[in-house]
């Protein structure tokens, strides 16, 4: 009886020890198969990179903090997915490695959807389509792309001159600051002769600088161009997730009504769709 008992014993030990490796492969699988997605849920907020100086896509607007175009869609998506938003301020450079590093879960600044961008992040749907231009001061009498040879063009760091532009004006001088803002100033001061971003940026910025009859685009140059959330590459789930949350604005009129309130008068000349 005693040797049964031991052969029993041993038995139950080792279906026992069968078990444990069982669950211990299937809570590896659970682990392995979180993503992005369920991480959010589960920390109960979406972490959004968003910068203070791009009106009126993401800036601070005083006491009511960090407000836009682009922050009104990243509450949506928060909403959608039932947790709080957020928002994580960073600079242009800092956009791509914030999303590989996990520090945000979307950026949220106007960035445009540029094909050398897209090797190191994914990005949402276009939620933005408007060109880029050059933005001169009325005063310099700059009217085509090629006077603007030996003069100096205003970018954001981590921004790109497209290489039509660079062709046509070889000795274009580039000056990068930190953010929108700070390329504004110095077209204004006069220490820069253009600055170049997308064409609704630009004319929010001469809007508000209360002398907008100053500025004016160089009527012979715009590139396509579109923006939309920057998101770290490799989450499907969740990029499926932000592109169904605009289609569904798109589809009950808020997209529109959104757009409205941080461009207007500018017209909506675009909808969301899927790429």
């Amino acid at each position: 009886m005693t040797g049964w008992n031991h052969m029993m014993s041993r038995s139950q030990s080792g279906l026992i020890g069968v078990i444990l490796g069982a669950v211990s492969i299937l809570l590896a699988m659970g682990g392995a198969s979180a993503d992005k997605l369920d991480d959010i849920k589960a920390r109960g907020r979406l972490i959004v990179g968003v910068t203070e100086s791009s009106p009126p896509f993401s800036y601070r607007d005083g006491d009511n903090g960090i407000v836009g175009y682009d922050i009104d869609l990243a509450g949506e998506v928060a909403t959608r997915l039932g947790v709080g938003m957020e928002k994580v301020t960073i600079i242009n450079a800092e956009r791509i490695p914030s999303l590989q590093q996990d520090k945000v879960d979307l950026v949220a600044t106007g960035m445009t959807r540029a094909e050398n961008r897209k090797r190191d992040i994914a990005f949402s749907l276009a939620y933005l389509d408007s060109p880029h231009k050059v933005l001169v001061r009325t005063d310099a009498g700059i009217t085509g792309v090629k006077q603007m040879a030996g003069r100096k063009l205003a970018l954001v760091r981590s921004a790109s001159v497209d290489a039509e532009l660079k062709a046509a004006v070889p000795t274009l001088e580039i000056v990068l600051l930190d953010d929108y803002r700070a390329c504004f100033k110095a077209l204004q001061e006069k220490r820069v002769d253009g600055f170049l971003a997308d064409e609704i940026l630009l004319l929010s910025f001469a809007r508000k600088s209360g002398a907008p009859q100053d500025f004016t685009f160089i009527a012979d140059y715009a590139l396509p161009r579109t923006a939309g959330f920057g998101i770290k590459k490799g989450e499907r789930r969740f990029s499926e997730f932000v592109d169904e949350t605009l289609l569904a604005l798109e589809a009950s009129g808020k997209a529109a009504r959104i757009f409205d309130k941080w461009f207007a008068p500018s017209p909506r000349l675009f909808k969301f769709r899927p790429d």
